[in-house]
């Protein structure tokens, strides 16, 4: 079983559908369809947004006994660039805001909620820490997972200072211009060390499955 942990935020699909969007959702996503079974440790608002989330990672197969709900803070909205903002998106890469914009203003993770998830899912084979977290969260993470002897994924952002994790941990810096891949790479990633594939030649099929060209020599 892999565990992602990580915000998700409400989205609408270019269909119309109401569904989950941001990283950790997108891990999830793509473990999902590798065939792992999923489980996400996150949090959203007391709202019909969250509700939203929470019916989209249904659909998608994600388990989110684990999800809680923030009652003050509501659930955070990917929003699309405003129409004239459009056209340059090509050119300057611009992407869906999250909004509130104040990460305060958005639920956050503690250090508690994730012992509390991870103590009662004990089969996770691998764990991925998909959002920036508080140093006490993320370490709550780490520990969570050397408990349970957990594989660990730690995403970091562009240009961020990695954490302090374990030796065999693997830390990935998310890319400054994203087009989504970087999250089914991850996704593919962790679904193939939870099948027992030996972890170079998992991150090789991730990197292909995302369409990515491995780095020259």
């Amino acid at each position: 079983m892999i565990v992602v942990i990580g915000l998700p935020a409400y989205a609408d699909s270019p269909d119309g559908e109401q569904c989950a969007g941001g990283l950790a959702v997108d891990v999830a996503a793509a473990a999902r369809r590798r065939g792992s079974s999923v489980e996400l440790v996150g949090k959203v608002g007391n709202d019909g947004a969250g509700d939203a989330v929470v019916v989209a990672l249904g659909r998608l197969g994600i388990g989110h006994a684990a999800l809680l709900r923030d009652p003050i803070r509501p659930t955070p909205v990917l929003a699309a660039p405003a129409a004239d903002e459009a056209t340059e998106l090509e050119s300057d890469g611009l992407e869906a805001r999250l909004l509130p914009e104040e990460p305060d203003a958005r639920p956050a993770l503690e250090a508690a909620d994730v012992e509390l998830a991870l103590r009662f899912l004990p089969a996770a084979g691998v764990v991925v820490i998909a959002d920036a977290l508080s140093e006490a969260t993320t370490v709550a993470g780490v520990e969570g997972a050397a408990f349970a002897a957990a594989r660990l994924i730690v995403l970091t952002p562009a240009g961020a200072a990695p954490p302090a994790v374990p030796a065999e941990a693997t830390v990935l810096e998310s890319p400054l211009d994203d087009d989504g891949s970087f999250g089914r790479l991850v996704g593919v990633f962790a679904g193939a060390l939870d099948a027992g594939v030996e972890p170079g030649v998992a991150f090789a099929e991730a990197v292909a499955s995302a369409g990515w060209e491995p780095a020259a020599e």
